[in-house]
């Protein structure tokens, strides 16, 4: 599901790997994933997130950069940034429930 406005384009993938939301708005794009990824969970959806970012690189000439793990997208270092997404989302869990 998409939604377009004036000033940006939301997009929602709910897939097997999980949920992610991108908002791209001409100069830039962001991709959202909850925190309720932990383990093994974890890694599709990096990897999902990963392949949307790329498709948005490709398309718009931006460069992404994945700020948890401090490195740009096309390092492709998905297993770090799962391990990253998991313990924010045990955290998360473990202090804001």
């Amino acid at each position: 599901m998409s939604q377009e406005y004036l000033y940006s384009l939301t997009m929602w993938r709910n897939g097997p790997a999980g949920y992610l939301q991108l908002d791209y708005a001409g100069e830039s794009a962001n991709i959202e994933i909850p925190y309720r990824y932990l383990g093994k969970p974890a890694l599709p959806i990096a990897a999902e997130a990963y392949r949307v970012a790329r498709i948005v690189e490709e398309a718009t000439g931006l460069e992404g950069f994945d700020g948890q793990i401090e490195q740009p997208i096309a390092i492709g270092d998905i297993a770090s940034a799962a391990v990253k997404l998991g313990g924010i989302a045990r955290w998360a869990q473990d202090n804001l429930t």
